[in-house]
């Protein structure tokens, strides 16, 4: 090895060139019994203008930076920026060899990919650009995994790949390339990994994935047999779903369809991490493909689509993934009146519930995704009211009602919405449920105990919902025994939407007007209702949402709030109560909103109870 070196040396001492080329093909041919302590030799040989020993010396240098020892040292930038020189030499065979070496320089290689990015990378572009004069691919094949090695190992080449045109090139080498993949398959991987190497630097404004690049991807999805290749175009899209255009062509060009073919085909030689995880892919590609109103229709067809059809066949599956799968995007099917009442008459519904009867008892961790989905579904299809009913004749709260044991808050937030969904307008399943202490005090524990801010808000607007709908106030007794329901509503009043805060007053109302109507509930009853609400702290939760958002509430909010408070002042301890809480200056001040006008004797009269 020492011996080589030397005679290198001299060589370079003496100008013999031939002798240089001599030394540097040995080293070419065993270059793992060289470690290169000093890459002098090596500078002055680049600067010598005679192409072929320049090639050499590229060769050599490739050779030698596959050994990580000799990756560092030549990790400099007098070398890399005569190398990336020769780029614009004009001889393929020189380019190919100086790309090669580096590549292998910047192999996993940071501070050397940094490098050419000082020197900037126009000139590697360049040659991609020039493809269509080359008499093969060999060139344009290295040259796209050295950009691939270099867009994996530096943050800034993605975006000055991008402003130099990339995409408008690897979209004209896709369209060359793709018509033979096999035989291309190498160079059509790398021009795939560049672009998914570029997806998360895309936006809608200066770097524009186009709808006809998208095409193109597809159009190689579709035709190629080379699973890898297959995995990219999926590993392109996926980031991009974000768009509802490129969910549209995807669903107008059938890969929806082409995927579900390509599942069940492979779904049983699906028996490792990575598979499994190119599975999960391909679902979530169909499910998130689905959330687009246009691609909805599209693949449902009326109920006769291809992949509607395969997302039914898939709630009979064993595998979690699919039956998931299927489960949410018959969900996203379910967005809109019509595909929903289609759905529960042609007994889709039914199946769901059926399946959750399997899962509504369960706690185990591996079955939340698919309890997830069947909630999330179910409340889908139980929006239409036509629906309400039928679903409800199919037994859907007694269903659920063992998930009242969840204590997983992403599966309890999607149980009380499916609950608040199937009870509106629906005065019987309200009023039994009302009456259930256990289903209460349940949805009372998980209101002050849970850290998932939705379950929390959703709670209260249960509540609210179960007192609106029930069309009797028999049940009330039974809910305001129950320690903190009441509070649950009050504290929704000062909630920062406007729609919470309107179904906390309104709920509120109906229960002090049914409490005050029913003989049953008089006298000591109304006492500990109008205590609960004192204790509760309405006063210091109407005085905030009053100063807050008061003078920017609209008429009907104004109203409710008005409706609630005529109501309650009635007591004289509520009265104490909001007068210690400064609510009577809360109406001053409401006085200067301008929807007001129409309500100021009402403001006014309120304000004379209190303060007189």
């Amino acid at each position: 090895m020492e011996n080589i070196l030397s005679n290198l040396n001299l060589a370079i001492n003496s100008a013999n060139e031939q002798k240089a080329i001599e030394c540097l093909k040995t080293i070419i041919s065993k270059p793992g019994d060289f470690i290169i302590i000093e890459v002098g030799p090596f500078k002055k040989l680049l600067k010598i203008p005679n192409k072929s020993l320049q090639t050499v010396v590229a060769e050599s240098i490739a050779e030698l930076c596959t050994i990580a020892e000799n990756r560092k040292v030549f990790t400099d930038e007098e070398v890399i920026r005569d190398l990336m020189h020769f780029i614009e030499s004009g001889s393929d065979d020189l380019i190919f060899s100086t790309v090669r070496a580096l590549g292998n320089i910047c192999y996993d290689n940071e501070q050397g990919s940094e490098l050419i990015n000082k020197l900037g990378i126009d000139s590697i572009l360049e040659v991609l650009r020039s493809d269509s004069k080359r008499d093969n691919d060999s060139l344009t094949t290295k040259v796209s995994g050295l950009l691939v090695n270099l867009l994996n190992t530096h943050d800034d080449l993605p975006k000055a790949a991008l402003n130099g045109g990339i995409l408008p090139i690897v979209k004209t080498l896709l369209i060359k390339y793709k018509h033979q993949i096999e035989k291309n398959r190498v160079v059509i991987t790398y021009l795939l990994s560049i672009l998914n190497l570029l997806t998360d630097y895309l936006d809608d404004k200066e770097y524009i994935f186009s709808e006809d690049l998208a095409k193109l991807v597809i159009d190689i999805f579709k035709e190629t047999e080379i699973p890898d290749i297959g995995v990219l175009c999926l590993e392109i899209f996926h980031p991009l779903l974000e768009r509802d255009d490129i969910k549209l062509v995807i669903a107008k060009e059938g890969v929806c369809e082409l995927l579900c073919e390509l599942i069940e085909k492979y779904r049983d030689k699906v028996n490792d991490d990575d598979g499994r995880s190119v599975l999960r892919m391909a679902c979530d590609f169909i499910v998130l493909t689905s959330t687009e109103d246009a691609c909805m229709n599209l693949l449902y067809n009326e109920g006769k689509g291809k992949t509607y059809q395969n997302m039914l066949t898939w709630l009979n599956s064993d595998d979690a993934d699919l039956l998931s799968t299927g489960i949410l995007a018959i969900g996203n099917f379910a967005r809109n009146d019509f595909h929903c009442i289609q759905m529960v008459n042609d007994g889709i519904a039914n199946n769901l519930i059926e399946l959750l009867k399997k899962y509504n008892e369960s706690t185990d961790i591996n079955d939340v995704k698919v309890q997830h989905a069947l909630l999330s579904t179910l409340k889908n299809l139980v929006i239409p009211k036509e629906n309400k009913a039928k679903v409800l004749k199919e037994d859907i709260i007694e269903v659920m009602y063992p998930m009242l044991k969840q204590n997983r808050f992403m599966v309890v937030f999607k149980l009380l919405g499916t609950y608040r969904m199937v009870i509106d307008g629906q005065p019987e399943a309200a009023f039994n449920l009302l009456l259930r202490k256990d289903f209460i005090e349940r949805l009372v524990y998980w209101c002050y105990n849970s850290d998932h801010l939705g379950v929390r808000g959703k709670v209260p607007q249960i509540f609210c919902s179960l007192v609106k709908n029930s069309h009797s106030s028999s049940p009330f007794s039974t809910f305001l025994s129950i320690p903190d329901s009441t509070k649950c509503i009050v504290e929704m009043i000062s909630s920062n939407r406007g729609v919470m805060q309107n179904e906390s007053f309104l709920a509120l109302c109906i229960l002090a007007v049914g409490l005050s109507n029913n003989e049953k509930h008089a006298g000591e009853e109304m006492e500990r209702f109008y205590k609960t609400l004192c204790d509760s702290d309405i006063g210091k939760n109407l005085n905030f949402v009053m100063n807050k958002y008061g003078e920017k509430w609209d008429q009907h909010t104004m109203e409710n709030c008005l409706t609630m408070l005529e109501n309650l002042v009635k007591s004289s301890q509520i009265v104490v109560h909001l007068m210690e809480n400064n609510i009577s200056e809360c109406l001053e001040k409401l006085k200067n909103n301008g929807n007001a006008k129409d309500i100021l004797t009402r403001v006014d009269s309120i304000i004379q109870i209190l303060t007189k």
